[in-house]
């Protein structure tokens, strides 16, 4: 079956993830694996224009929510994803592949849904019990934006997280309920971010109604 082809917009913002070929770790340290992704995404924000929004690195996949003014996931991604393998691979002195496949891409068409990938993608950590606050997880770019650390990736920060540190962060860390988070989940592994109707009453979901 032929791969559905992407879908290149400059009005609506990507949520792209990829994973580490058989759910394996990645080959490196993740302090050395954060330094070659941050020195990567520093670099398709030069050559291919794209934004950062956020970024979290985690032990065998990582989220990214991006935007491509010039349209261009697939050859920003591309080479991304290219250079991060070869570069964790020639470091790790490993011959064998470093992702399990292509990277994964959802169209985010609206603000809402915008926020609810935005708090999920830093909430990663946290979910996965490795720190308990959001600001506290080092290969992520809140940390950069917030003063924490030096900002390796230039991420920009339309959701006024420095102005409203402590607002933003109280929403941050604030848990999504279990039901919440697998239709979050689900709606990120569709082309296009979608939260289903309850498919009993047909009613909308209040996640379509404003941030949780």
């Amino acid at each position: 079956m032929a791969r559905k082809k992407t879908y290149r917009t400059d009005e609506f913002p990507y949520h792209v993830t990829a994973r580490c070929a058989n759910q394996e770790w990645f080959a490196l340290p993740l302090e050395d694996c954060w330094e070659i992704f941050s020195n990567y995404l520093w670099f398709i924000t030069q050559a291919y224009s794209v934004r950062v929004h956020a970024f979290v690195l985690m032990n065998n996949h990582f989220h990214l929510l991006i935007s491509t003014p010039l349209a261009n996931i697939d050859e920003a991604m591309n080479y991304f994803l290219r250079e991060v393998s070869k570069s964790i691979g020639a470091r790790a002195k490993r011959k064998s592949q470093i992702f399990g496949g292509p990277y994964h891409w959802t169209v985010i068409s609206n603000f809402t849904y915008y926020q609810h990938a935005y708090k999920y993608i830093y909430r990663n950590p946290v979910q996965a019990g490795i720190c308990s606050r959001v600001e506290d997880y080092r290969y992520s770019t809140i940390r950069g934006l917030l003063g924490l650390d030096r900002a390796l990736v230039p991420a920009i920060d339309n959701l006024c997280l420095i102005q409203n540190m402590y607002k933003q962060l109280s929403w941050l860390n604030s848990e999504f309920n279990c039901e919440d988070r697998e239709a979050i989940a689900k709606a990120l592994r569709r082309k296009e971010f979608k939260i289903p109707r309850d498919p009993h009453t047909g009613k909308r979901s209040h996640l379509e109604d404003g941030v949780v």
